[in-house]
């Protein structure tokens, strides 16, 4: 692609044609037939009507003294304007240029972005008109004249004499005029030639933005994105400058044209602020720039809405200045990170391919704006610049894709190296857990055997064993926490469920709860039938530690438990306690690993009761909601999908044995589960 680039540069430079040598200093001469009346630049004869003198008619600017008119090359241009802006040229017709030819002459106009172009020949001594014509992109072309990229029209056969040739356009675009006349057979060979490499390079363009602006989605690299949709917008401004929309759409929207070159126009500045942007690193090293450059480039994209009207002028006059500057502090940000970074080498290649387009394109920009001359240089530099921008910036995409490439790679090892130590880790606490229970379960068992026969001992020796036992149980508990989380975060973690009656599920976990606790008041509410799929171990250990949880932070609240199954075909099931809550500087993060809240205190715990029994839930396909009370008090809701068909058989079957809720439901074997 970089090869194909170079070589539409040059073809490119190749196209912009010098103004060839006339007969006289301001006249067009029409003799006899040679091969270089074939291809006649008339722009440096043509002289422009200076903006501080008025005229209305053709007739009014022929009329007109010679130094009332500048020559359009090498002067200041009219920039935009919503006046007409008068042209005129001195046209000699001799009499052997006043015979027919076997040949068409055409007079071509451009650029193409031109709104309304008015023509007119006449006589010099008379001032009365013997030709006329309009053409431009918002006059619906005559299906009986050629048509090509720019505006062409049909030059008529003139008797021998003297002539005027006026040109009054109108335009919301920049007050820019160029002429030609051109035979049929040069018309033909340049458009062809001049198509298929602005084709080539239309082409160029929408494949650099396919690839790019896929590539940053599939790497999620904004500024490749952004690039992406910057060479789009050069295409659409392309397509409009180059004429190819007033080829193709004039004869079905006038205004095509004015779209395609004003949105492309809008996009361009926008895109490329928030290109540059990003790559210069704006978003991470300068916030507030940042935020300043996307609302600068999103008022700028929305100007795109004005390129079908005269408002569009208003923006020129408002926005290119402006991008000057913008231009110029991205690539004073550039220069800065590039030359005081030890890691910015890729920011002296992006300080080229910035600052070479940006000093063409402020160039450019003056020039529309009539500020500086009007010539070759300053016409096409923005064009021959815009060429090597992209090539440059290719090169350096390309780099910069590369290094992201090398760093997912990193990325990629060290994730799997990373995970492989976490499994290593599990695998080491898992080992370390088991090995712990029985030696654990072993001090439990014999302080309770001590505690049994020392009943009279003194008080010193009784409330050691007290705290052997109460510090083994609490170490015990620890263990099979962090069993639970392991066994959670493994890779190969699965649940087991089975068809599960929560009626008795519950009241044998609650009496179990009190059996251990006695001085815990656990109670059980609302009863139904039904029935639920769930790994009963694993919902154990999640209500468990939602009832520890209550005795720990809450230790003289009641805790009440109460489910209910709902149309929606999920089940309820809510833990209550009255105690003091949980903040709300706390409630967002409960459920996070090793998260203890402001109010914990000294309260023995690591903080993975609430994250285990939310992991618990949701591998159960099921969610859990934590809320407070206004006068306090703790609600954990847990909802859990249950089985429809095993729920109705047992509600049947209560309302026909008029039984109470059965201990195990039926599988739909016909077998106890």
């Amino acid at each position: 692609m970089a090869v194909i680039i170079l070589q539409v540069i040059f073809l490119m430079i190749s196209m912009i044609r010098p103004a060839l040598a006339h007969p006289g200093n301001h006249e067009l001469v029409i003799g006899s037939y040679s091969e270089d009346q074939d291809n006649i630049d008339l722009t440096p004869l043509i002289e422009r009507l200076k903006a501080d003198r008025q005229a209305r008619t053709a007739s009014e600017v022929a009329s007109l003294p010679a130094d009332d008119f500048t020559s359009v090359v090498g002067s200041f241009g009219a920039g935009y304007t919503l006046d007409t802006v008068w042209y005129r040229m001195q046209i000699h017709v001799t009499q052997a240029g006043a015979e027919p030819l076997q040949f068409k002459r055409y007079l071509e106009i451009s650029p193409p972005y031109l709104n309304r172009i008015a023509l007119t020949i006449l006589d010099r001594q008379t001032r009365l008109p013997v030709w006329n014509n309009i053409v431009g992109d918002h006059i619906t072309p005559n299906a009986s004249e050629a048509r090509g990229r720019q505006h062409l029209s049909t030059w008529p056969n003139l008797p021998a004499g003297s002539y005027w040739l006026v040109i009054g356009v109108s335009s919301n675009s920049a007050q820019l005029l160029n002429a030609h006349l051109k035979s049929d057979t040069v018309l033909i060979a340049e458009n062809v030639q001049d198509t298929f490499l602005y084709g080539l390079y239309l082409g160029i363009l929408f494949i650099g933005f396919m690839v790019y602006f896929t590539l940053g989605l599939l790497i999620r690299d904004r500024a490749i994105i952004w690039y992406g949709l910057y060479i789009l917008a050069l295409f659409t401004a392309t397509a409009g400058i180059s004429g190819y929309a007033h080829l193709l759409l004039a004869g079905t929207w006038p205004q095509a044209s004015d779209a395609i070159t004003g949105s492309g126009t809008a996009f361009s500045i926008a895109t490329s602020v928030m290109m540059w942007a990003y790559i210069i690193g704006l978003d991470r090293l300068k916030r507030n720039v940042f935020r300043a450059m996307a609302i600068y480039a999103t008022f700028a994209g929305l100007c795109a809405l004005t390129s079908v009207s005269d408002t569009y002028i208003y923006f020129a006059r408002g926005m290119f200045l402006p991008h000057i500057g913008v231009l110029l502090i991205l690539l004073g940000y550039l220069f800065y990170f590039g030359w005081t970074r030890s890691n910015a080498r890729m920011l002296r290649v992006y300080f080229v391919a910035l600052g070479l387009p940006a000093v063409a394109a402020i160039v450019h920009l003056l020039m529309l704006m009539g500020i500086v001359p009007a010539n070759v240089f300053t016409s096409n530099c923005y064009q021959v610049a815009s060429l090597a921008h992209l090539l440059l910036l290719g090169i350096a995409m390309a780099g910069r894709t590369h290094e992201l490439a090398n760093q997912r790679v990193s990325a990629y090892r060290s994730n799997t190296r990373a995970n492989q130590l976490a499994d290593e880790q599990r695998e080491f606490i898992t080992m370390l857990s088991h090995e712990f229970r029985t030696p654990l379960a072993i001090i439990q068992r014999a302080a309770e055997m001590v505690a049994l026969h020392v009943q009279n001992a003194p008080e010193a020796v009784t409330s050691r064993i007290a705290t052997i036992r109460s510090n083994a149980s609490q170490l015990s508990e620890l263990v099979n926490v962090f069993l639970t989380k392991e066994t959670l975060d493994s890779t190969n973690f699965s649940i087991s469920p089975k068809p599960t009656i929560m009626a008795p599920f519950l009241k044998d976990l609650v009496k179990r709860r009190q059996r251990e606790n006695p001085d815990h008041d656990v109670d059980l509410g609302e009863t139904d039938f039904t029935v639920i799929r769930i790994d009963r171990t694993l919902i154990e250990r999640a209500l468990s530690n939602l009832i520890e949880n209550a005795r720990k932070y809450a230790p003289n609240a009641s805790v009440r438990i109460g489910f209910t199954h709902r149309s929606d075909g999920n089940v309820y099931i809510r833990v209550t306690d009255n105690g003091p809550g949980i903040s709300q500087d706390d409630l967002a993060l409960a459920s996070e690993a090793f998260y203890r809240g402001n109010t914990s205190g000294s309260t023995h715990g690591v903080g993975l009761g609430l994250h285990i029994t939310s992991r618990i839930i949701n591998a159960h396909r099921g969610r859990m909601t934590i809320s407070v009370g206004e006068t306090g008090g703790t609600t954990i809701l847990i909802r859990l999908p249950y089985d429809r068909e095993l729920t109705n058989n047992n509600i049947e079957a209560a309302r026909t044995d008029n039984l109470d809720p059965p201990a195990m439901p039926v599988s739909r074997e016909g077998n106890p589960s």
